[in-house]
């Protein structure tokens, strides 16, 4: 389901080598559901405090993760890292592993993170449980939640941010990659000092959907189909035009026929911010092609909706970290922002500023919409791509030392 490339790198990250912290002290105005069980100094333990100030005082927790083998799990509230079994057929039910959290606004629940987990997320659901399944296979397939009607979880308010706790680091960030749902802030101190990500304000996700609404009346593009409602019509997410129903279909194709027009007779030179250099290429016969990069034989050829939208199919396809991929992930930025056909959008992505983004008719909505209250969290697989020197947006904290995170449910 998550195609974000910030987090697959986070789970390779290696900060200065270091042993996990031990226990720290109790956070003041929680109630601990673990310890630490007796952990020595040298072993994993972190506390992580979980908060509620949703407005719903009923409201779980969920912890998923894998050991270093990949083989998924429930941490569990001991702290403890629950390994699945292999099971005899598919779709079979986890045990259920839900912590169910306080009333909104009151004490908040710590569980001690006594193992490391690797590729993490840390679920909440509000007025109902997840349900979770495994499949068959060495190792085992955790089916997580889906965002699609058919998942037995549709009808519940669900979301979650993602992180990795290893000898290494705690890594750890919210997205928008996917979906909007109810807000997500994290903290964390240790080494680094004090981190936090921002939620999205209270209220954000009724103003997303209304303006997602307006949209689809002012263009007739389906974005309206994006907004998903509870039996009584209230908004419980979002989704992102990767999971749209709706097809998108020839949305982009006038935008890009100018795109294509304009670099016929003038190069388009993207910088790959790296140690591959820049790289100008202009259009002819219908491909936008660059001088001196390998393409690996998929030429740029102007992509559909969905490969704009998922950044990562047709002739946006991430080939990995080579210089057509960083190639790659800058024409997706500029396309998904609409800055290519700007006065000085022929140089990407430093010639164009944050303030010039989604200014165009045809672009991004959901994205432009998410960054109105968003001051961090990805909206799209490649938003870290930004001018050189710009502050990182993607909504993340990391400490090679961490004594605590705490991550809270509820809009800021």
């Amino acid at each position: 389901m998550i195609s974000r490339r910030s987090f697959i790198a986070a789970s390779a990250l290696t900060a200065a080598a270091a042993t996990a912290a031990a226990a720290a002290t109790a956070v003041a105005g929680t109630t601990a559901v673990a310890g630490t069980g007796g952990a020595s100094a040298a072993s994993p333990s972190l506390p992580l405090v979980l908060r509620n100030t949703s407005g719903s005082d009923v409201v779980y927790a969920y912890i998923t993760g894998s050991d270093a083998t990949g083989r998924p799990g429930f941490v569990g509230a001991d702290g403890r890292l629950n390994l699945l079994p292999d099971p005899s057929g598919v779709l079979t039910p986890t045990p259920d592993y839900a912590i169910p959290l306080g009333p909104s606004g009151g004490s908040a629940t710590t569980v001690t993170l006594l193992d490391h987990v690797i590729g993490g997320r840390v679920w909440f659901s509000i007025g109902d449980r997840l349900r979770f399944f495994v499949n068959p296979g060495n190792p085992p397939g955790l089916v997580q939640p889906a965002l699609t009607p058919s998942d037995p979880n549709w009808a519940t308010s669900w979301t979650f941010c993602e992180f990795t706790f290893n000898s290494s680091n705690l890594y750890a960030n919210i997205s928008y990659v996917d979906m909007v749902a109810t807000p997500i802030s994290m903290q964390s101190t240790g080494s680094s000092g004090l981190q936090s990500v921002s939620p999205l304000p209270a209220g954000a996700l009724g103003s997303i959907a209304s303006g997602l609404r307006s949209q689809h009346l002012a263009d007739g593009a389906p974005w309206d189909r994006l907004v998903s409602v509870d039996a009584g019509g209230s908004v419980i997410r979002i989704l992102s035009p990767t999971h749209t129903p709706a097809d998108f279909g020839s949305y982009w194709n006038a935008y890009l026929n100018r795109v294509w027009d304009r670099y016929r007779t003038q190069g388009l030179t993207v910088d790959t911010q790296s140690g591959f250099g820049s790289f100008t290429g202009t259009v002819s016969g219908g491909v936008l092609t660059f001088a001196g990069l390998n393409t690996n034989g998929v030429p740029f050829t102007q992509p559909s909706a969905a490969d704009i939208f998922g950044c990562a199919s047709g002739p946006l396809y991430n080939s990995g970290p080579d210089a057509r991929g960083a190639v790659a992930a800058r024409l997706a930025a500029a396309l998904n922002r609409s800055t290519l056909l700007l006065a000085a959008g022929e140089s990407q992505p430093s010639g164009v500023a944050p303030a010039q983004y989604y200014q165009d008719g045809t672009t991004n909505h959901y994205a432009r919409l998410v960054h109105e209250f968003a001051t961090v969290g990805y909206a799209f697989p490649y938003d870290d791509v930004g001018p050189s020197g710009a502050p990182s947006v993607d909504g993340h904290l990391q400490d090679a030392n961490p004594a605590s995170w705490t991550v809270t449910l509820g809009g800021g």
